[in-house]
């Protein structure tokens, strides 16, 4: 004999195992202003070692904060460090200017 307290109908099992997913897709909005690295591998779709090497970088490393073992980063914070590492289109090069310089620079040591 089923129990009819545990008995669920297609429709109703599926509509559950989609909520599940839709919970934890990767595109789904993350709304709190702390993050750890879970919310941060969904956020930005990068791994834990990328994270943990920016956040350890020595130079210019991503800010973050130890709360009981857990390593935590502002959401602002993480925006801003993505934003100060852009890729710089190489049309915003000035390359006339940095073959004049390293030309001169050679012509400087001669």
């Amino acid at each position: 004999m089923s129990n009819p307290d545990t008995f669920q109908t297609p429709e109703k099992a599926t509509t559950e195992r989609s909520e599940v997913r839709s919970r934890s897709k990767p595109n789904c909005p993350i709304d709190r202003e702390w993050l750890g690295f879970s919310d941060l591998k969904r956020y930005a779709n990068i791994s834990e070692r990328t994270l943990r090497s920016w956040i350890y970088a020595p130079v210019d490393s991503l800010p973050a904060t130890k709360v009981s073992g857990k390593v935590l980063v502002r959401k602002s914070d993480f925006d801003a460090y993505l934003e100060r590492h852009r890729i710089t289109p190489l049309e915003e090069f000035n390359l006339d200017a940095i073959v004049e310089d390293v030309v001169r620079g050679e012509a400087h040591e001669r």
